[in-house]
């Protein structure tokens, strides 16, 4: 590791040049630092997807988007609907938080957030940050923070209507309003889904169909320097699943009413936040009871100066109150948790160097007092050039199916994690870009099952290097990311499940007029260990994907066609993958 390291910075000190106006680094982000600032100017890696880049590039769903940051691995067990897991960096599926505008999707009772449930069609970007995140994020952000961000543009008055169809009987049907009147601003999102879907198991008797109902409603108020706003989001429907070979079904539901103020003065910024959210599983078939539920409520309040003393410097106070319900195979639970947690983070410009460090205190009631935050120095080697250095620390409390489900242990202890990183980041020239990283995350504590029963791992330890070069030429836009990610069980000394080695991913835009664009992606990835329970292996595979895009007037025309050589891969052993398949659809703005 501190070889590629040294390589790394020898690399950015060789390839120095001359001012650089704009490239992919220019890009605008918010997730890293909870204030507007660029990829390059950013202390933390992270990426970022827009609605145009969705669109061009057809996702259908956003563990598709996910599944092609090379960073990033999913797990699922089937189609449409599905479990999804989200495993960034090597880390758990359960170490990312993800957020939907700012609002955390992770139930306290299972850890991993339901993203299969999340339309694309209403998405205006996502923002991946890698790495520990717990300064500002709090807990569960071992492996990073994904934010996913819904439309809401205000002022431009329209609306669109959207329909897809596609295999499996897969369609769509949904719209987006945008209203204006004066200080009042409010937007509409809505998307349904049905489909027949497909087997989720080898094994299966059955295809397995799912349906989900999406709406997010935000609303803006303005006075003088106060901004009220008010997000209302909402998935629930219902998936059919395979269960050792019964052919069963549940509901589902994730909602949440998210209430803030702002106040604008000179020098800093006030703001109050509180969120009420829900999220719930229910099995329906007949005679089952089974069911997890995890209802939630939070209040932050937070202030941010502009300029103390020199500093850029956020102050804030976060009182979650949480309460878990579980039956599963018969073993049931009633908890609840409260958290008090109380944070800092403060930059500092000094000539060509930037800090940024920043501190959390969680209290939680089940398991005390905990310190966590980071130290992160970016240094501008030239005005094309950022070498950075970080180090965070970050904890995760057992949910309460690893404490208290079927399986689960109430001995547990919390895990907690230390990461280091150094990361370049280079513009080559107007338009393209060179982003290099290397890594590692220690992991004490680390939960896993040992088939029977669950159990802190020790030790584990995850390495890694990730490359990227972004840029365009005359009509083409081209990115490439390569990771290489070595996740050890140090106690077992033996590899972490579902987190294969190298992955590669490659997306290609080609916009020969203002009418027509041609997205190609594609992604490859070596086979990995498909769980501590069995010996079976999930081989390497590939698969490409191509979106044509034609825009017509008030008209997009979108025609999508997912792994176009049919490639046969598992994300989970026995579990089915999409073949090939096609999709159209139409959207009217009017």
């Amino acid at each position: 590791m501190n070889k590629i390291k040294y390589a790394v910075i020898l690399l950015a000190i060789n390839y120095a040049s001359s001012v650089i106006a704009d490239s992919k680094l220019s890009e605008i982000v918010v997730s890293p630092s909870q204030r507007t600032t660029t990829i390059f100017d950013s202390l933390s890696s992270v990426e970022v997807i827009t609605q145009d880049q969705i669109q061009s590039l057809g996702y259908t769903s956003v563990d598709e988007i996910l599944s092609h940051s090379s960073s990033i691995s999913i797990g699922s067990n089937g189609g449409h609907g599905q479990t999804k897991s989200i495993f960034m960096r090597g880390t758990e599926s359960n170490h990312t938080k993800v957020l939907i505008n700012g609002v955390a999707l992770n139930p306290g009772t299972l850890g991993v957030p339901s993203i299969q449930h999340i339309s694309v069609e209403m998405l205006d970007r996502i923002e991946i940050s890698k790495g520990s995140m717990s300064t500002l994020y709090g807990r569960d952000t071992i492996g990073g923070v994904v934010n996913i961000i819904t439309k809401k543009n205000y002022n431009d008055n329209k609306t669109q209507v959207f329909l897809s169809t596609g295999r499996d009987e897969t369609n769509k049907i949904g719209f987006n309003k945008n209203f204006s009147f004066n200080s009042h601003q409010l937007s509409i999102n809505y998307m349904n889904m049905n489909t027949d879907g497909y087997k989720a198991k080898v094994s299966s008797t059955k295809n397995h169909g799912y349906e989900n109902d999406n709406l997010n409603i935000d609303y803006n108020y303005s006075y003088d320097n106060n901004i009220f706003e008010l997000n209302f989001y909402q998935s629930d429907g219902n998936t059919e699943y395979d269960s050792f070979g019964s052919n069963l079904n549940q509901d589902h539901k994730d909602s949440h009413t998210k209430l803030t103020w702002n106040k604008n003065y000179e020098n800093s910024k006030s703001r109050i936040v509180f969120i009420d959210r829900e999220n719930k599983i229910d099995q329906m078939s007949a005679s089952a009871t089974d069911y997890t539920h995890t209802k939630t409520n939070e209040i932050t309040l937070e202030k941010n100066f502009y300029n103390l003393y020199n500093t850029n410097t956020i102050l804030g106070a976060t009182i979650t109150d949480e309460a878990l319900y579980e039956l599963s195979y018969g073993t049931a639970f009633r908890k609840s948790n409260s958290i008090r947690e109380f944070y800092f983070q403060s930059e500092y410009m000094l000539s060509d160097t930037l800090f940024n460090l920043g501190a959390r205190h969680i209290n939680h009631s089940l398991y005390g007092d905990f310190l966590t935050g980071n130290l992160n120095i970016g240094y501008s080697l030239n005005k094309n050039i950022k070498l950075i250095g970080g180090i965070g620390k970050s904890f995760r409390s057992p949910d309460g199916t690893d404490l208290f489900g079927y399986g689960g242990n109430p001995n547990l202890e919390p895990e907690e994690s230390t990461t280091r990183e150094l990361s370049m980041k280079y513009k080559v020239n107007k338009n393209d870009a060179f982003i290099a990283s290397v890594f590692s995350n220690s992991i004490t504590n680390l939960i896993e099952s040992d088939g029977s029963v669950m159990q802190n791992i020790n030790r584990s330890k995850i390495q890694g290097i990730e490359l990227g070069y972004y840029g365009t030429f005359n009509k083409l836009n081209y990115a490439l990311d390569y990771s290489f990610i070595k996740a050890d069980d140090l106690t077992n000394n033996v590899q972490l499940s579902r987190r294969p080695e190298n992955k590669i991913v490659a997306k290609v835009n080609y916009r020969y007029n203002q009418k027509n664009n041609i997205g190609i992606s594609f992604i490859g990835s070596t086979k990995s260990d498909n769980s501590i329970y069995d010996s079976h292996v999930l081989g390497g595979h590939s698969k490409m994907n191509v979106t044509y895009l034609h825009n017509h007037k008030d008209y997009t025309i979108q025609l999508k066609m997912n792994n176009i050589f049919d490639k046969k891969y598992r994300k989970a052993h026995n579990y089915n993958s999409e073949g090939r398949s096609y999709y159209i659809s139409i959207m009217r703005s009017f």
